[in-house]
């Protein structure tokens, strides 16, 4: 045991002598910004070998974990070693950025400005893709606190984004038959989220995934709609469209079903970092982008789930004045006439529940329909 100790201590003297923060460019902030570092002094601290190593990493929060943990030996040079030889290849693509910036105020075109700042955003992706302050913020801390203006924290939340979180919600979305019911298809270039913040129940209050089933009362008020884009935004790119419509809205005429629009955005002016669509800001704003206010989905008795499907669009312009009818609405159309590229979408299911009645009341929807359990398939003969 005092052998093990005595290597420790030697160690850990060692490690102090030869602190990796030795004033390279990851550990500049006069140039990058500090949303680049650890915010947690003391997991910074240990990092950096600057906290006390006797109590264990300040990363395990159980007193007894921290003190029986045994780093592995020469874990620290060797770290020290690799964290310089990175940094050296970050300062490199930091001065081609430095160059790329120089010749951007050159630029002849719009196209040439778009190039250079593609290359621009690529190169600070490579000189912070290793930087371990930036892997343990995009692994660890909260997503809504990360710099979503910086390349790399926008490359790897849309890495964590394409491994699981776009699994879920295209497989929904093609199980459940959005697509091709409202629209053909999808190539998806954002993170749609939605949650209803009204709601006080945690069942009900969080982030909603993806095809579940919600009773009437929680979704009896407009949802907060998180988009979040990887690609660069901004200039005349960040005006944005959103429908909530429902495929499934009873035709007796024909004994079949239509579609409904219940939720209608436009103009809607996002960005990377501004990137939701909630209560504080259609205060602001509301009267200007709404062209169909909300009217939650409350399906009749006996009639089966419908689903309310959301999609998010790009637009290409401004949009004018809209005199859509929500009634028989043609999804396909309206994106085809105002020029809109679908880069995202949602859905959740609802059936008749007893917090219907009160919901229709709330909007002045009449008592609604009692449906036979059981319908022919052949038209009504009116």
């Amino acid at each position: 045991m005092s052998t093990r100790n005595s290597l420790r201590s030697a160690f850990l003297q060692l490690k102090r002598r030869s602190s990796t923060n030795t004033g390279g460019v990851w550990s500049d902030f006069s140039k990058r910004p500090t949303t680049l570092k650890i915010n947690n002094a003391p997991i910074r601290q240990t990092l950096f070998s600057e906290g006390n190593s006797e109590e264990g990493p300040a990363s395990l929060t159980n007193g007894d974990e921290r003190l029986a943990y045994h780093s592995p030996i020469a874990i620290d040079e060797t770290f020290q070693m690799a964290y310089r030889i990175l940094e050296k290849e970050a300062n490199s693509k930091y001065q081609i950025v430095d160059r790329l910036e120089k010749s951007l105020k050159n630029a002849a075109s719009q196209e040439e400005t778009i190039e250079i700042k593609d290359r621009i955003d690529k190169n600070l992706i490579e000189a912070e893709i290793e930087n371990p302050e930036v892997l343990y913020n995009a692994e660890f801390a909260d997503s809504k606190l990360l710099d979503k203006s910086q390349p790399v924290y926008r490359h790897l939340l849309k890495e964590k984004w394409e491994n699981y979180d776009l699994l879920v919600t295209m497989q929904r979305l093609e199980q459940l038959h959005v697509i091709p019911d409202t629209l053909p298809t999808l190539v998806p270039k954002a993170d749609v989220k939605v949650k209803f913040t009204h709601n006080t129940e945690d069942q009900f209050s969080k982030w909603v995934t993806p095809g579940s089933l919600l009773p009437a009362f929680a979704v009896s008020e407009p949802p907060t709609v998180y988009i979040q884009e990887f690609d660069r935004v901004e200039g005349s790119n960040n005006l944005y469209t959103v429908l909530l419509v429902n495929p499934d809205t009873p035709d007796l005429a024909t004994n079949s079903f239509t579609t409904t629009l219940h939720y209608g955005l436009k103009n809607v002016m996002l960005n990377n970092v501004d990137n939701s669509i909630d209560v504080s800001k259609l205060l602001k704003v509301g009267p200007r982008i709404t062209f169909k206010e909300y009217t939650p989905l409350t399906p009749e008795k006996n009639a089966p789930a419908q689903r309310a499907c959301l999609w998010v669009f790009r637009q290409s312009k401004e949009i004018g004045d809209i005199s859509e009818a929500s009634e028989n609405f043609d999804i396909r159309e309206f994106a085809a006439t105002h020029g809109l590229t679908p880069i995202g979408a949602h859905i959740w299911r609802q059936k008749f529940d007893r917090s219907v009645p009160g919901v229709r009341q709330m909007y002045g929807l009449g008592e609604g329909r009692v449906y036979e359990k059981v319908r022919s398939m052949d038209p009504l003969n009116l």
